[in-house]
């Protein structure tokens, strides 16, 4: 099989890199593992109000229902239920379905697997019961199950406040949230107006889950002292990390970087890793906003293009000036380490090869903060 971009990851940012990809008419095929696209935002019913400049908000399950919709219409190559396992000398990538495995043969791929959760491990974790907050999110909203009825948040991030409360709005009692640190992860007035009747345990953390067969009760180690809660639900919400198999697998350089998730691969202002032939786009590039990885689809597409010649050197630069901008206002919108996190990277990146920041983000250097 062959194309010109291949994508790996049908999330967000894979689907808004392959509309952009066939926009200019790139032939394009978009792998990803799952029955349906759409990645995480399949369940998350809750609006985002800065996905874009000048829109109104939307809920996460409306704007994947709009991307598919539009990928529906389009000349790409949808390949559901379909995995990369490797990589071949020749730089073609192997894909299977569980049954027939094929190479893919691609000018430019842009892979976008997205993030998983971060474990957190205290005695009894397996117990049944005890799941992640992105779990408890899927059965909620994509398997219409409720996970449990009484139930303990472990972290106060802004996902673990949205779960909790869509928790809440499906009649399970959520009767306390427990944080580590000495102050609430959230700073969303939002969601913690939504909180205020809910125990907050800062300084906090989970001794034990208790249960024979499922869990029963949960051991809370506080400032105070221990306090047992009844509870058949635990929810773990311990952050996000890149996944970074993929790159892995076709030797892409890794750097690490604790306000962007941890390890990642490196990248410069085009999203193009030390893999020439690869792009990376999404929460693989940083923990970051739906806004921003919809951008860095975008940027990862419009960089691909240009090198196979199907976009003007001068109009790909135009675009991607832009698209960067658009990009640092969201983040330092949000959160300003992110995107400070995410220039260090892009900076180190040329630094290495004694070459100048592109025009592209040189421009916005100046609205960058150093703290």
């Amino acid at each position: 099989m062959e194309t010109d971009i291949l994508i790996i990851g049908g999330g967000p940012a894979g689907m808004k890199a392959a509309l952009t990809a066939d926009k200019a008419g790139a032939r394009v095929i978009l792998v990803d593992e799952s029955y349906s696209l759409g990645g995480q935002l399949k369940q998350q019913t809750q609006r985002f109000s800065r996905f874009s400049e000048n829109s109104e908000t939307v809920r996460g399950t409306t704007l994947s229902d709009e991307l598919i919709k539009q990928l529906e219409v389009s000349k790409v190559k949808v390949l559901k239920k379909h995995i990369m396992i490797g990589a071949y000398q020749n730089g073609n990538i192997g894909v299977t379905d569980g049954e027939k495995t094929f190479e893919i043969q691609s000018r430019k791929k842009i892979i976008a697997p997205g993030a998983a959760e971060n474990a957190k491990i205290f005695a009894g974790w397996t117990t049944p019961g005890v799941m992640t907050a992105g779990a408890a999110h899927i059965l909620i909203n994509r398997e219409r199950v409720l996970p449990g009825k009484n139930a303990i948040m472990l972290g106060s991030n802004d996902y673990s406040l949205e779960v909790a409360r869509q928790l809440q709005a499906c009649g399970v009692n959520v009767k306390a949230i427990v944080e580590d640190k000495k102050q609430i992860g959230s700073s969303n007035i939002d969601l913690l107006y939504d909180m205020k009747n809910i125990p907050f345990y800062l300084n906090s953390t989970i001794e034990k889950a208790i249960g024979k067969e499922e869990l029963e009760k949960v051991s809370v180690n506080t400032p105070d002292g221990l306090y047992e809660i009844d509870a058949d639900l635990i929810c773990i919400a311990n952050g996000f990390s890149p996944i970074i198999e993929p790159f892995e697998i076709i030797g892409c350089t890794l750097v690490y970087h604790r306000e962007l998730g941890g390890w990642l691969p490196e990248y410069n202002v085009r999203f193009q890793t030390s893999n020439p032939s690869c792009y990376i786009a999404g929460n693989a590039a940083g923990i970051t906003s739906i806004g921003s990885i919809l951008l860095t689809g975008e940027i990862a597409a419009i960089s691909a293009l240009e090198e196979i010649g199907l976009l003007g050197q001068k109009r790909a630069m135009d675009s991607r000036k832009k698209l960067w901008k658009k990009l640092s206002n969201l983040e330092n919108d949000i959160n300003e380490k992110t995107f400070q996190a995410r220039f260090e990277i892009i900076n180190h990146f040329y630094q290495k090869m004694d070459m100048m920041l592109p025009e592209e983000i040189n421009s916005i250097k100046g609205g960058i903060h150093n703290g």
